[in-house]
C-alpha cells in the first residue's frame, strides 16, 4: 500500500501487519542525528513482532475456515466474509484461497461474500504466479458484475477504500513480477468498468504509470541540494533509478538503507540514482526554505550519495511528469533511455537492475 503525498495516510480497515506487508508508509517526526541506527533497531523489533503476528493471523484464518465449513449457508457467509476481510487487511490471500474456493463453489447467499471471495482468489492466483489466469478471471468477474447491475441483483457492500486496497494489492503483485502486459490490460478493463470516482481515479493513476513502460523517459533537470545542476541527458547511456521520497515517509528510510548497498554494487557497472524529494508537495507545506534543513538532515543521516532534487511546480514537477501521486515510488530507466520498470521493491530490484546494467 502506498500513501498519497498530499494527505495523511488513512489506516481504517487495515491492520498494521497488512500495512507493513504491503509496504504502507507512515508519517514520522524529523530525523535525529542517530536516526539511521535507531530506525534499523526499531525495524528489527517490528519485523520480529510482525513475523509472530503473521503466524497468529494464519492460525486464526485456519480456525475460521473450519468453523465456516460446519455452519449453514447464511451463517457460513458471515464467517467467510470475516475471513476475506482479514485476508485482505493482513495480506494473506493464499491462506484464504481455500475458503474463497468453498464460497464460490457453494454459491454463498451473500453478494458481498461472493465478491470478496472472487477478489481474494484473484490476488491469490498472482501469489501462485498464475498472472494470465488472474486476467481471465478478472474478465469473468467484470462480466458477471455488468449482468448483475443490469438486473435486480443484491447490492455488494464494499467501501471504495476496500476496493482500492484490493486493486493496489493486485497492482503490486503484477508490477513486482514484471507482468506489465497483464497489468495494463487488467487496469484498463477495471477503469472501463469502474463507477465510483475515487476508485476510477486510483485505477487511472496506476494505468498512467503503467503506460510509461517502454516509452522514452521524460526529461528531468534541476539543481541538487549542493547547488549542482542535474540533467537526465547527462547520464544518457546508463541505467538510472529515479526515487521519489519524503522525509516523513518511514519506508523511504528503510528503502534508502538497502539502496545504499545496491548503489555500491551496481554504480561501478553503470547504475545512477537520482532522488526527487516531495516534501514541498504536501498540503499546506511551508516554503522551501523551511523544508530544506529537514531534507538536508535526512540526506546526511542516511549518507545519501546520489543527487537529490526537490520537486517543484511547473517544469520542476517531476512527480507529475512521471504520474507519481503516492509514495514510495520509483522509475527505472534503461540504457536506451526508455522506462524499463516502475515501483521496484527490495524483492525484485536486484534481479531487474542486474539484467539492465549487464555484466
Amino acid at each position: 500500500m502506498t500513501t498519497p503525498f498530499t494527505s495523511v495516510p488513512r489506516l481504517a480497515g487495515a491492520t498494521l501487519l497488512g500495512l507493513f506487508a504491503l509496504g504502507a508508509s507512515f508519517p514520522v517526526q524529523a530525523q535525529s542525528p542517530s536516526a539511521g541506527a535507531v530506525d534499523g533497531a526499531v525495524r528489527a523489533i517490528d519485523e520480529d513482532y510482525h513475523a509472530k503476528l503473521h503466524v497468529l493471523e494464519r492460525d486464526r484464518l485456519d480456525r475460521l475456515q473450519r468453523l465456516a465449513a460446519e455452519r449453514q449457508p447464511k451463517e457460513a457467509a458471515a464467517v467467510y466474509e470475516q475471513i476475506f476481510r482479514l485476508a485482505i487487511a493482513n495480506n494473506l490471500f493464499v491462506d484464504a484461497e481455500p475458503a474463497a474456493d468453498a464460497a464460490i463453489k457453494t454459491g454463498s447467499p451473500s453478494a458481498t461474500t461472493r465478491a470478496l471471495a472472487q477478489m481474494v482468489k484473484l490476488i491469490a492466483e498472482c501469489d501462485r504466479g498464475a498472472y494470465d489466469q488472474s486476467l481471465t478471471d478478472l474478465k469473468t468477474i467484470l462480466s458477471k458484475t455488468d449482468k448483475a447491475e443490469a438486473g435486480d441483483a443484491p447490492k455488494v457492500d464494499l467501501a471504495a477504500d476496500e476496493v482500492i486496497q484490493i486493486c493496489d494489492a493486485y497492482y503490486q503483485r503484477l508490477v513486482q513480477a514484471g507482468r506489465f502486459d497483464v497489468a495494463r490490460k487488467a487496469f484498463q478493463l477495471a477503469v472501463d468498468h469502474a463507477q465510483r470516482p475515487a476508485v476510477k481515479d486510483f485505477l487511472n493513476s496506476r494505468l498512467t504509470r503503467l503506460k510509461l513502460i517502454g516509452e522514452p523517459a521524460a526529461p528531468i533537470q534541476g539543481v541538487d541540494l549542493d547547488g549542482k545542476p542535474f540533467r537526465l541527458d547527462d547520464v544518457k547511456g546508463k541505467t538510472v533509478l529515479v526515487v521519489f521520497w519524503a522525509t516523513w515517509c518511514l519506508p523511504n528510510a528503510a528503502e534508502t538503507e538497502w539502496l545504499q548497498h545496491a548503489y555500491e554494487t551496481y554504480h561501478p557497472r553503470g547504475l545512477e540514482i537520482v532522488g526527487v524529494n516531495l516534501d514541498l508537495m504536501q498540503e499546506d507545506a511551508p516554503k522551501l526554505e523551511s523544508l530544506l534543513p529537514n531534507i538536508r538532515r535526512f540526506v546526511f543521516d542516511y549518507n545519501v550519495r546520489w543527487p537529490t532534487l526537490v520537486n517543484g511546480p511547473a517544469d520542476g514537477d517531476v512527480a507529475k511528469t512521471y504520474g507519481v501521486t503516492e509514495i514510495p515510488a520509483n522509475v527505472l530507466i534503461g540504457r536506451d533511455g526508455k522506462v524499463a520498470a516502475i515501483d521496484l521493491t527490495r524483492k525484485n530490484f536486484e534481479s531487474t537492475v542486474a539484467r539492465l546494467v549487464g555484466k
